[in-house]
């Protein structure tokens, strides 16, 4: 029962006040894609920006999580599946990171202040929305400009500029754009600047935050029906602290490259094509925003860096959808001591990553009563890696080396999804969603060529180092949800109930390589022998549901509740970093130039932690946020809002764990505490 108190608070008004119709006035939305959804009866306004993190909006939508390891470092968690699992798309490509902790994870290259939109595919993805989507597909654009409506210049643009008290930051953005009906041309950027945050007791140390974006695009129309663009982001994020991770980052740095063409042909089918490249380089060490090791043998510096590219086909005819994508990446990671030229440790060299995948999707209906959304994908996935090199430490480490070497590192894998959704209308206010599917990944590089006891485990953020597999298997994932859609003119709510028997599912379990605990012992000051990245068999199952009733002509009341159990089927041991149940519930009063709104956030108590990964328990705990809405004129916005009202103190469960030493407030491997009060404010204007 204590687990479920802060669950009663968040909807015990729901229950207490009847229900009438509302009016809305339109704001940008935050949306949840998928045919059950797409006839809500209301707008989902966009909620305050009160921190620079785009993944703060991302997290209010049914099932999403974030496992946070830093202010601009959100790994995005959807039913307990997260990192590599869920399949992010930004601006139409998925972006790949330079950090091998994913430290300039996917939603860091997007400003809060630069959000157009954020959509959830939720439940099984479509076999469309990306390859390897075991874990759901998340999409996120930047403010996009129109083309004109006619032959005369126009201008358009959008100002943001923001302050929030904890940490004490800002943020700044603009885009503006010149256009007509066939031309447009954009500027956007964007300052993020904030220093360490503050708790009921103390600062997190260090988790202050730099980054400046900057990009610049061109698009055309040309005929009746054809649209071409290209567009280039540049992203530098400096001084950021990862207080959750070893080192922070001092740069994150580089490009990212789109070009695009779509056209309708004269059949009414229509074709396009997409095309990426990538370009980042990234510097951590563990020295200059934390208390440097006593010893000066153990200062550390990681440089690493990506370069990818990509390519997208679409073909689309009534019903039907063709698509063929291809990535390619790869990546560099060496450790040098600052203060001993000699020492060199190669992480991975020229570690390489390639997918090629085509699919066929239909959607349609069967008959008067049953649509159906269904597609098969194939994907050929390539991984690789050069032979490594270490001056460090030697013995233990240089026999890992010398095995790593030798081994056959090219590795290649087939994976088959299979998607089925089927929705039925059971009465014009109700609607039944069927679904079933079986998904597939194939290891990261990170899991297959960690060739030494590391802690590059793409942001787990435990504590424990990990050695690599190369002979892992991929990923199986058997996926069932059974949903309903009720959406009478008052009320709208939409449960989920999912299960997914996850076969391979890639996790670290206690290694007995004797080398690598040597290794390890020699490296590491933890006291913990290393995992090694090995095939279980797993279960997620769970619900989670949004919902929305019109309580008055201006009052309205909204929510999501979140729930996801994931275990081990061979062990019965829990996994790793799983969200607790969550519940979110807003009151809004609603006028045509103003809103007030109160959140009640609860979170329940994790007790269901994994064994394996040490992983520590967290209690249950209520935040209250207030936010406000103020148009004084038809272009100008003013936002504002406190979150955490009273200042209590909580440990987000997946928050991590302090990885700092000197911090009097906060110990070496304690939970890390969440964010206290913090009142913002923010200015929008667009013209």
């Amino acid at each position: 029962m204590f687990k479920f108190k802060y669950i009663a608070l968040s909807v015990a008004t729901a229950i207490l006040i009847p229900t009438a119709h509302a009016d809305h006035f339109e704001l940008s939305t935050i949306a949840v894609t998928g045919s059950n959804l797409e006839a809500n009866p209301y707008p989902l306004p966009e909620f305050p920006v009160a921190t620079p993190d785009s993944a703060d909006l991302a997290k209010r939508l049914p099932g999403t999580h974030i496992n946070r390891n830093g202010p601009l470092t959100p790994i995005v968690q959807y039913r307990g599946l997260f990192s590599d699992r869920v399949n992010v798309m930004l601006d139409g490509v998925r972006v790949s990171q330079a950090g091998p902790n994913s430290m300039d994870a996917s939603l860091s290259y997007l400003p809060a202040s630069r959000v157009g939109e954020i959509e959830l595919y939720r439940g099984i993805a479509p076999v469309s929305s990306g390859i390897e989507t075991i874990g759901g597909t998340l999409v996120a654009n930047s403010r996009q400009p129109e083309f004109g409506s006619g032959r005369e210049v126009e201008f358009h643009g959008h100002a943001h500029a923001g302050y929030a008290s904890n940490p004490r930051s800002h943020q700044t953005a603009v885009t503006a754009s010149i256009s007509n009906e066939n031309n447009r041309a954009y500027i956007a950027a964007s300052r993020d600047k904030g220093r360490d945050a503050r708790f009921d007791g103390g600062r997190i140390l260090p988790s202050q935050h730099n980054r400046d974006t900057l990009s610049v695009g061109y698009g055309f129309k040309f005929g009746q029906a054809s649209e071409a663009g290209f567009d280039v982001q540049h992203v530098n994020t400096t001084n950021t602290g990862t207080a959750a991770l070893p080192m922070d980052i001092q740069y994150v740095r580089g490009e990212n490259y789109r070009a695009n063409l779509k056209t309708e042909l004269s059949n009414g089918d229509q074709l396009s094509f997409r095309l990426h490249y990538q370009d980042v380089d990234h510097l951590m060490d563990n020295f200059s925003l934390r208390q440097a090791p006593d010893l000066a043998a153990r200062w550390r510096e990681t440089f690493t860096d990506v370069l990818a590219r990509g390519m997208q086909i679409r073909y689309q005819m009534q019903n039907w959808q063709l698509g063929f994508d291809m990535d390619q990446s790869r990546y560099n990671t060496t450790i040098f001591n600052p203060n001993n030229a000699m020492f060199f440790v190669q992480n991975f060299n020229n570690a390489s990553r390639d997918r090629y995948s085509v699919f066929a999707e239909w959607g349609g209906e069967l008959n008067e009563v049953w649509s159906l959304q269904s597609g098969v994908r194939y994907s050929h996935v390539v991984t690789n890696a050069d032979a490594v090199d270490s001056n460090g430490p030697m013995g233990a480490v240089v026999a890992l080396r010398d095995r790593f070497n030798e081994a056959s590192r090219r590795k290649s894998n087939d994976l088959f999804d299979i998607a089925a959704v089927f929705t039925r209308e059971l009465r014009s206010d109700l609607d039944l969603e069927l679904g079933i599917a079986r998904k597939q990944r194939a290891p990261s590089y990170q899991e297959r060529y960690l060739w030494a006891p590391f802690e590059s485990t793409a942001g787990l953020a435990d504590g424990n180092t990990y050695l690599g597999n190369v002979n892992l298997k991929p990923e199986t994932a058997y996926q069932f949800e059974l949903g309903l859609n009720w959406h009478p003119r008052q009320i709208q709510i939409s449960p989920r109930l999912f299960y997914h028997h996850i076969n391979n599912f890639i996790q670290g379990t206690p290694t007995t390589d004797a080398t690598a605990i040597m290794a390890n012992n020699m490296m590491s000051m933890s006291g913990r022998d290393p995992l090694q990245f090995s095939n279980v068999d797993a279960k997620l199952y769970g619900l989670d549901t949004n919902w929305f009733a019109a309580l008055t002509d201006h009052w309205q009341l909204e929510g999501t509740v979140s729930y996801v159990r994931g275990k081990r089927r061979d062990t019965g041991d829990n996994l790793y970093r799983i969200a607790p149940l969550t519940a979110r519930t807003m009151l809004s009063y609603v006028e045509p130039s103003w809103q007030l709104g109160l959140e009640v956030e609860t979170i329940a108590a994790q007790r269901k932690v994994s064994s394996t990964n040490l992983e520590q328990k967290t209690s249950g705990y209520a935040l209250f946020n207030l936010s406000g809405r103020y148009q004084p004129i038809k272009d100008l916005t003013v936002t504002a809002g406190i979150n955490n009202l009273f200042d209590r103190r909580y440990q987000d469960h997946l928050g991590g764990y302090n990885r700092v030493m000197g911090n009097p407030d906060i110990g070496v491997l304690d939970r890390l505490p969440g964010i206290g009060r913090n009142a913002y404010v923010n200015l929008g204007y667009q013209w």
